[in-house]
């Protein structure tokens, strides 16, 4: 009962009133100000919303992480241990409990995070250090700032592409690479069988590779599906490769390779790509914000980021 309450609470409050703060706005700023301010008693003792939440925060943050070693290590134990191929449904119990415990302390150290710059940024309001901006410059017109928002949603747009690339590959190392690694454990004998030729032991090791190829197949189509522009860049990726994804590919790998071969590429991906993209994806990000930011104070802080002359300012351009 306790964790929905952080995670649907917690946080979205502490993530709310600390965006009331950075907006710049009086009434913002001093609504979040006075809620932060709001007593709470327990007992004799009396503490602002602000204190609490973050003594809270902080409680929980310990507590988890301490819940998340003690899982980590038996499941270290497990692993080198002679059994690991034994008591599968005790192994996959203890690492749900490890993920549940490592999501637990992530929200706590998040929600600590954020009401802990709530808070500072109270203190900063309160001392009058923290208040609307106050910087003197031309405004720009409509058509200055419609250009900005467009220039935000293309860069937000971009970003999707990249996305795509950095969420096939954060599913693969979820869903995929754990298994292949499980697998690869399992092998024994098996290293040069083919599926077709395989038998006993070895046809049901096998087996479960090719249902770990069908993993991989569903965690593109996946990533796909979340991303629209990314969906169209990544089939014409593969179109320039000459490559059709589907169970007809697995198949013909399989007539190709042997089953250890295919396991090793399973979860294969392009490292430089991977590498671009994060970066594509950075900079289409931090643009975006950029130009949302100059749409929204409706002014250019000049170049990209605040650098270099205001060359975009189409006021200057008016009569």
């Amino acid at each position: 009962m306790l964790w929905p309450i952080v995670a649907w609470a917690v946080l979205p409050t502490g993530a709310v009133l600390s965006l009331m703060f950075l907006s710049g706005q009086t009434l913002a700023m001093s609504c979040a100000s006075r809620v932060l301010h709001t007593p709470v008693r327990l007992g004799t003792l009396q503490l602002s919303l602000a204190t609490l939440m973050t003594g809270l925060c902080s409680g929980l943050s310990a507590l988890t992480y301490s819940s998340l070693r003690q899982h980590e290590a038996r499941t270290e134990e497990m692993r080198d241990g002679p059994s690991w191929s034994q008591g599968v449904h005790m192994r996959e119990q203890n690492q749900l409990k490890c993920f549940l415990a490592g999501r637990n302390y992530y929200m706590s150290l998040c929600g600590l995070i954020l009401w802990v710059t709530a808070w500072r940024l109270k203190a900063l309001h309160d001392s009058k250090q923290l208040g609307p901006p106050r910087v003197m410059a031309r405004p720009v017109s409509f058509i200055a700032r419609a250009f900005y928002i467009a220039l935000s949603g293309l860069a937000l747009a971009s970003a999707d592409v990249p996305m795509c690339r950095i969420n096939y590959n954060l599913q693969l190392a979820m869903f995929v690479t754990p298994q292949k690694t499980f697998l690869q454990r399992e092998m024994g004998q098996c290293e040069a069988v083919f599926r077709e030729s395989a038998g006993g032991r070895c046809k049901e090791w096998c087996d479960q590779v090719a249902n770990l190829s069908q993993e991989r197949l569903a965690t593109i189509l996946s990533a796909r599906r979340s991303h629209y522009l990314g969906r169209y860049a990544a089939q014409f990726f593969d179109d320039t490769r000459g490559v059709e994804q589907g169970d007809s590919r697995i198949e013909d790998l399989f007539q190709k390779k042997t089953c250890a071969q295919v396991l090793r590429s399973v979860d294969k991906s392009n490292v430089m790509v991977n590498w671009t993209c994060i970066a594509l994806a950075f900079v289409a990000i931090v643009g975006a914000f950029s130009f949302a930011s100059n749409a929204w104070y409706g002014r250019w802080y000049g170049g990209f980021g605040g650098a270099g002359p205001d060359w975009y300012d189409m006021a200057a351009h008016e009569d």
